[in-house]
C-alpha cells in the first residue's frame, strides 16, 4: 500500500509562518524590558496583550498605527522599538524571502519542489529564477536602506546636534520605515510623521527652509521605492536596458504610478486649496498624494482635511503600490487592467498598449479582486461601526463631529496598510481592534491569497470537452 504524501497549501504555509512571527513579536512587546517607565518590571506594563499583538501585526503589514495613547516613542523603551523595527524589516521582504535568504546562505541546495512552493507563497512566476530574484531584492534593500541612512542624516543632525547616537538611531529608524511603507513615526502625536517631524524639529525644519522640502523629499523617495516594484528596480538596473526595452510590467507600473500621483494631486488641490481656514497648497497635496499611497506620510494634518479630500486619499489608498514591493492596496496594474478593458469596450476594439494584449482572465481576475475588495470593505466599516469604542467621551472634537467617516477611513487606511492615524485608535473596543487586526492581515497578505485557502481552483483554465449555445441578455 502506497502512502500519500501530505500537499502543503502553499498559501496557508505562508499565512501560518506570518502569525507565527507576529505571535513571537506580541509577546516580545509584552515583556517588562519592551516599555519605558516600567519599574516593576510589570508583565504588558501599557494597555493589554491585544495591545502588543494588535502593535506587532502592525509592524509585519507595514501598517504603522498603534493603540497605545502615548505613541510608539513614549510607550516602548529602545529595546520595544528595535523589535518594531525588526519585525516591519521581516514584513518588507516577506517571511518566505528570509527562509530562501538563509538556506541559500546556508548553502543549501533548493530543490525543485522548494522552489516550486517559493514562487507560489511569493507570487513570482519563474521558479527557475527564485534564488536569484531574492539574492538581488536583499541587495536591493540593503543599498536602498543604506541610502536612506546616510539620507537622514542631515534632517536628524539639525535637530538633535551633537548626538550622534541618537542621529544613527533615528536615521536607521526612519530609513527601515519609509523604504518598507511603515509610518511608524517616534514623535507624540496621531498626526503624520512628516508633520510630527515638522513640529519636533522646531526651528531646525520650518517650512520655509530648505530642511523641510529635504525632509520631505528624502522620506516620499525612499516610500516611492519601496512601492514601485523590487521587479521594476531589478529590470531597470539588473537589466541594464534602454526604456525602450523596460518590460511591459514595468512600463505599466512607471505609468500608472506617475498617473495616479498625478490625477490624485490635482483633485486634492481642488478640494483642499480652496478652503478658507488652512488651504492645502500644491507642494502639500502632492507630498500627501505620493505619501498616501502606503506610507502613511503627509506634510498636512489628516485631521483639517475635508470630506471630499479624505475621499480622495481614500481611492488613492485602495489603489495602493505595485505587486511585489512592500505596499499595500489593489494594486496599480489591476486598475490598469480594469480601465483598459473599459475603454476597450467603449472603443469597439482591442487595445495593445507597449504592443501586448491581456486574456480575459486577467480581466475577470481584476474585476473579481475588486469587487472582493469592495464587499469585505463594506462588511468590516459594518462591523467596526457595531462595535465602536469603548467610550465616546474621551474622544477630540474633531473626530467625534465625524465618527463614522473616522471608522470609515480606518477602514480604508488599514486595509490599505497606509498608517492614517486619526485618534480613534487608543479608543477602540476590543472588537474594534481585532476587525482592524484581520483587514491589516488580509490587506497585506492579500484577499486572493486567502481565497486560494478554499479554492484551488483559481487561475486555472476550465476544461470542457462540449460548449454551451452562447446568449446575449440585457444589461443596463
Amino acid at each position: 500500500m502506497v502512502k500519500k504524501k501530505l500537499k502543503v497549501n502553499p498559501y496557508l504555509l505562508l499565512i501560518l509562518a506570518f502569525l507565527g512571527v507576529v505571535l513571537v513579536g506580541s509577546f516580545l512587546l509584552s515583556m517588562p524590558f519592551a516599555f519605558n517607565n516600567n519599574p516593576n518590571n510589570e508583565w504588558c506594563h501599557v494597555g493589554s496583550y491585544l495591545d502588543a499583538f494588535f502593535t506587532s501585526l502592525a509592524a509585519m503589514t507595514l501598517t504603522g498605527v498603534t493603540t497605545y495613547p502615548e505613541g510608539l516613542a513614549n510607550t516602548l523603551s529602545i529595546s520595544g522599538q528595535i523589535i518594531v523595527l525588526v519585525l516591519v524589516q521581516i514584513g518588507g521582504l516577506g517571511i518566505v524571502t528570509f527562509l530562501t535568504f538563509f538556506l541559500v546562505l546556508l548553502r543549501r541546495r533548493l530543490q525543485f519542489k522548494d522552489r516550486l512552493l517559493i514562487s507560489q507563497a511569493i507570487a513570482f512566476n519563474n521558479y527557475a529564477e527564485i534564488t536569484k530574484y531574492v539574492n538581488r531584492l536583499i541587495i536591493i534593500t540593503a543599498v536602498c536602506e543604506l541610502v536612506g541612512i546616510g539620507l537622514g542624516v542631515p534632517v536628524f543632525n539639525a535637530m538633535f546636534p551633537g548626538q550622534p547616537l541618537k542621529i544613527i538611531y533615528y536615521s536607521v529608524f526612519y530609513s527601515i520605515s519609509a523604504f518598507n511603507n511603515a509610518g511608524f513615526d517616534l514623535f507624540q502625536g496621531t498626526a503624520s510623521m512628516i508633520y510630527n517631524l515638522s513640529i519636533a524639529g522646531g526651528n531646525a525644519i520650518e517650512t520655509t527652509n530648505w530642511l523641510y522640502y529635504y525632509c520631505n523629499f528624502y522620506l516620499a523617495f525612499l516610500s516611492l521605492l519601496g512601492g514601485i516594484s523590487f521587479l521594476v528596480i531589478i529590470d531597470i538596473v539588473f537589466g541594464r536596458k534602454p526604456p525602450r526595452r523596460w518590460s511591459s510590467y514595468t512600463k505599466i507600473c512607471l505609468t500608472m504610478t506617475a498617473t495616479v500621483i498625478l490625477v490624485m494631486t490635482s483633485l486634492l488641490f481642488l478640494t483642499d486649496g480652496i478652503k478658507y481656514e488652512n488651504p492645502m497648497n500644491l507642494f502639500e497635496a502632492f507630498m500627501t498624494i505620493l505619501n498616501c499611497r502606503t506610507a502613511g506620510f503627509s506634510v498636512y494634518p489628516i485631521e483639517e482635511i475635508s470630506v471630499p479630500g479624505k475621499m480622495i486619499l481614500g481611492v488613492t489608498m485602495i489603489i495602493g503600490g505595485s505587486p511585489l514591493s512592500t505596499a499595500g492596496g489593489i494594486k496599480v496594474t489591476t486598475v490598469f487592467i480594469i480601465v483598459l478593458s473599459i475603454i476597450s469596450y467603449f472603443r469597439g476594439k482591442v487595445l495593445a498598449p507597449f504592443k501586448r494584449v491581456y486574456s480575459y482572465n486577467m480581466i475577470a481576475k481584476s474585476m473579481s479582486l475588486v469587487y472582493i475588495v469592495v464587499g469585505f470593505l463594506l462588511l468590516a466599516f459594518f462591523a467596526l461601526v457595531g462595535f465602536g469604542v469603548r467610550d465616546t467621551t474621551t474622544l477630540s472634537e474633531n473626530v467625534k463631529s465625524n465618527l463614522v467617516g473616522s471608522y470609515l477611513f480606518e477602514v480604508l487606511s488599514c486595509f490599505s496598510n497606509v498608517g492614517f492615524q486619526t485618534g480613534l485608535e487608543s479608543h477602540l473596543s476590543v472588537g474594534s481592534c481585532i476587525i482592524l487586526c484581520l483587514l491589516m492581515l488580509v490587506g497585506h497578505v492579500g484577499p486572493m491569497t486567502f481565497f486560494q485557502l478554499f479554492q484551488n481552483n483559481l487561475d486555472k483554465k476550465p476544461t470542457m470537452h462540449y460548449s454551451f449555445v452562447e446568449e446575449d441578455i440585457l444589461i443596463g
